[in-house]
């Protein structure tokens, strides 16, 4: 539990420096094919299938087409991990 707060303070701040300076951390890593996401899946207990209705392509997360804001590594759209936070409508 307490990698994963760490994790998501981690990714918070990044993007919040890049916020700072005028740059978007996340736009120029994913543009550069490489996800942002720095918490290890197992840490946010990442499933390759959904949780009922819940899963990466609806999570505010979720950087199309593989990407992810705070997991590590490529997500599949139909993912679902611990970090899930439904986009707003």
């Amino acid at each position: 539990r307490r990698d994963v707060l760490k994790g998501i303070a981690i990714t918070a701040g990044v993007v919040a420096a890049g916020a700072v300076v005028g740059v978007n951390p996340i736009g120029a890593a994913h543009a550069a094919g490489k996800c942002p996401g720095i918490t290890p899946k197992a840490s946010l207990q990442y499933q390759p299938h959904p949780k009922g209705k819940e899963q990466c392509s609806a999570c505010a997360n979720f950087i199309a087409p593989h990407c992810c804001k705070v997991v590590a590594g490529s997500v599949v759209p139909e993912g679902y991990c611990m970090a899930f936070i439904l986009k707003p409508a």
